[in-house]
């Protein structure tokens, strides 16, 4: 037995300070509950300045407009990408107008709201000019239009974005006197004024972040839920887009994403707010390029994926970008988990892109697992009712396309799509 004495162990720990667990926690974050982070902060600390972008108060006269009767065209739009909006919207508020108005001379009035509605939902001209159009006095419009205002989605029919964000907090029952004053200092907010605003709605700084937080998170155009895609009630945080060169490339919302900066203060503020409003400042920076550099990386990996579909989705995970790119996987995950891209006709969370499982294919290629679901939902789409196609004949036609896998593996990604078996589906039809 060893004598009782001192002794010198080294551990190897790794423990993350306060300030790393911070910049961590933003590179999870949407665009919406960053900007009611960066407002509690700046209302808490004079030497942050914080600039929000909104959306334009009125919006620009249609490219095209909806009338009873159809469409109308006119220079200035593309019918491919804005023809299945216009018609979904329209039709969806038509169909709800024949519901709501019994009285022939309220619909004809309806009628004249929906040729001035605009594809963003709102309304693309003054009451006066649809009462003058509709031939009926201002009151009966306005009458008229507080009730197209309870349609669904909320927002539709406003005529300013304070409007759209109202109807839409109303219809939720968070519409408070404190919400009311934020809405009524929008431009306060845009310019992250902070003082005016606690004045105003009384309220503390993580209060008034948490506000920020819902009204950031509302659809500011409604009406854009009618494209190709499911309705997206929260705005992107990134958009992909083709350059000159017919190439993919992906850039942050600059309509959405908040601006910081250190404020100039006659009197600098205490050196801890300075500080933290430059940590802020530099480490957003860091925050987007990140964000950047790997949704980039993502976007070029999954190129087909955008220009063929799902079917075309390769298998990708947070292992593999984060070794491409030289970052820990679990950075690569949380940015991955939190931000929803706009891809053309269309909002997916950045999660879409990457693809669960891996099977293979000729040539030694792979797909993502959620690629095998499209294929398999194309071919059951396409089997004759009488004969729909049996597991086995999935696998059949699916090796035809030179994509090899058994035939439980197929039943597996057949079941997560949703899709029932070729005996539930003869039932079912």
């Amino acid at each position: 037995m060893s004598a009782p004495g001192l002794h010198r162990v080294q551990h190897v720990s790794q423990r993350l300070t306060q300030t790393m667990q911070r910049a961590i926690g933003l590179l999870q974050l949407g665009n919406a509950e960053l900007s009611g982070l960066l407002i509690e902060e700046a209302a808490r600390n004079p030497a942050l300045s914080v600039t929000l972008p909104m959306p334009d108060e009125m919006p620009v006269r249609r490219g095209f407009w909806v009338t009873p009767g159809g469409l109308a065209g006119a220079h200035g739009f593309d019918p491919d990408t804005m023809g299945a909006q216009a018609a979904g919207l329209h039709n969806h508020v038509q169909a709800q107008i024949g519901l709501m108005f019994s009285n022939p001379t309220e619909r004809r009035i309806a009628e004249a709201f929906l040729a001035a509605l605009d594809p963003s939902g709102w309304l693309g001209d003054s009451l006066p000019d649809v009462a003058l159009a509709a031939g009926c006095s201002h009151d009966v419009a306005e009458a008229v239009l507080g009730r197209l205002q309870g349609l669904e989605p909320a927002g539709l029919f406003a005529r300013s974005l304070s409007e759209c964000l109202r109807l839409q907090l109303a219809e939720a029952g968070a519409l408070d006197a404190a919400m009311r004053a934020l809405l009524d200092h929008l431009p306060a907010l845009a310019r992250g004024d902070t003082t005016l605003l606690l004045a105003r709605c009384g309220v503390s700084a993580k209060e008034l972040g948490r506000m920020v937080t819902r009204l950031r998170s509302l659809d500011p155009k409604p009406g854009a839920q009618f494209d190709t895609s499911p309705a997206q009630h929260r705005a992107p945080d990134l958009v992909v887009s083709r350059d000159a060169r017919g190439q993919w490339q992906v850039s942050l919302n600059r309509a959405t994403t908040p601006e910081v900066q250190v404020a100039r203060l006659a009197d600098p503020a205490s050196k801890d707010g300075l500080a933290t409003a430059r940590w802020l400042e530099r480490t957003l920076s860091r925050r987007n390029q990140m964000i950047l550099r790997v949704s980039g990386y993502v976007i070029a990996v999954q190129h087909e994926f955008l220009d063929h579909g799902a079917t075309r989705l390769k298998p990708l995970t947070s292992v593999e970008v984060g070794v491409a790119l030289g970052l820990h996987e679990t950075t690569v995950g949380r940015i991955r988990n939190g931000l929803m891209v706009q891809v053309p006709g269309r909002v997916l969370p950045l999660l879409a892109f990457f693809g669960r499982g891996r099977v293979a294919c000729a040539g030694g290629a792979t797909l993502a697992g959620d690629a095998i679901a499209g294929l398999i939902a194309d071919l059951v789409e396409a089997e004759r009712p009488d004969a729909p196609l049996t597991d086995t004949q999935l696998v059949t036609a699916l090796a035809d396309r030179g994509v090899s896998l058994s035939r439980r593996t197929l039943t597996n990604w057949r079941n997560r799509a949703g899709i029932a078996s070729a005996s539930e589906r003869r039932r079912a039809r």
